[in-house]
């Protein structure tokens, strides 16, 4: 059975890294064995190249572990301001034995400040027993809107702006945020949110449980997803799965992707991603 180590410094747990990781454990669960050293591991895997340590990764290669890069987009160095983001892409991703992209567009943004021969492009998995529309509950008027972090590619002034034109359409509309939201708002209630319109907003705040994020999408029927220069969203995915229709998708990244193959039927589960995961793992090795 193939080993391996995933390197993460890092205390967070939620956003679309983190479904991925939790997505691929329990997609490989059984197929492989997880090790917590990288002395013991067949292949080091970075699912995220903020959550490493830099000696760690080197001190793997230089034993000869095979390494395995996940690229889902360039990190920020405004949110990242310890490292310089795409110089430590260039670094790995030119030393991994494999470079595994999340869409298309992703290896073409992204791809440019990597050389490797050895790349790879397999979209995000949905977690289908979680996500998914038994017990949909809907009014066919419900929006939602969910984000895990103040990113500003989020968007989160234009998924409000297509809520207002929607309530102008059908005054009966009415939006539920989820997630994290600027301050300004959640304690300005008499802002209303700077719509334009006297609309219904509630925000549910943080929602730390993949059960619990679909038990709201199954009361919803739309999900505003504006999201700017996303690699392949989590959210696009299982809002997807729970019979959500997507609003206001930017051209700009992999959810158009997601989009294009969803219509053709293809709407991949964490069992089809850790398929070509473990294909990929077996074939490096």
């Amino acid at each position: 059975m193939i080993k391996i180590h995933i390197s993460n410094i890092s205390k967070q747990n939620l956003g679309g890294g983190w479904s991925f990781l939790r997505n691929l454990q329990k997609g490989l669960n059984g197929r492989v064995e997880f090790v917590s050293r990288w002395q013991d591991c067949d292949i080091i895997f970075v699912f995220s190249i903020t959550t490493i340590d830099k000696g760690e990764i080197h001190n793997a290669i230089n034993a000869g572990k095979k390494f395995i890069l996940r690229v889902d987009n360039i990190p920020k160095k405004s949110r990242n301001p310890r490292m310089s983001p795409t110089e430590r892409l260039a670094e790995f991703g030119n030393k991994a034995s494999a470079v595994i992209y999340q869409s298309e567009w992703c290896k073409k943004y992204t791809g440019y400040f990597i050389d490797n021969d050895n790349e790879f492009v397999i979209y995000n998995g949905v977690d289908k027993n979680i996500f998914n529309t038994k017990n949909k509950k809907s009014d066919r008027k419900t929006y939602l809107y969910l984000n895990y972090n103040d990113n500003p590619n989020k968007r989160f002034d234009e998924a409000l702006y297509w809520f207002d034109l929607a309530w102008r359409k059908d005054k009966n509309s009415h939006l539920i945020v989820a997630g994290n939201a600027p301050k300004i708002y959640t304690q300005h209630p008499e802002y209303n949110w700077d719509l334009s319109v006297p609309a219904k907003v509630d925000y549910i705040g943080v929602l730390k449980t993949s059960e619990k994020v679909a038990e709201i999408m199954k009361r919803c029927d739309y999900l505003l997803i504006p999201y700017f220069a996303e690699a392949c969203s989590n959210v696009l995915l299982e809002g997807l799965a729970c019979g959500l229709k997507p609003v206001a998708i930017s051209k700009e990244g992999g959810n158009i992707e997601i989009i294009k193959r969803y219509k053709k039927g293809i709407l991949p589960s964490i069992q089809d991603m850790t398929d070509e995961y473990l294909d990929i793992f077996s074939k490096i090795l």
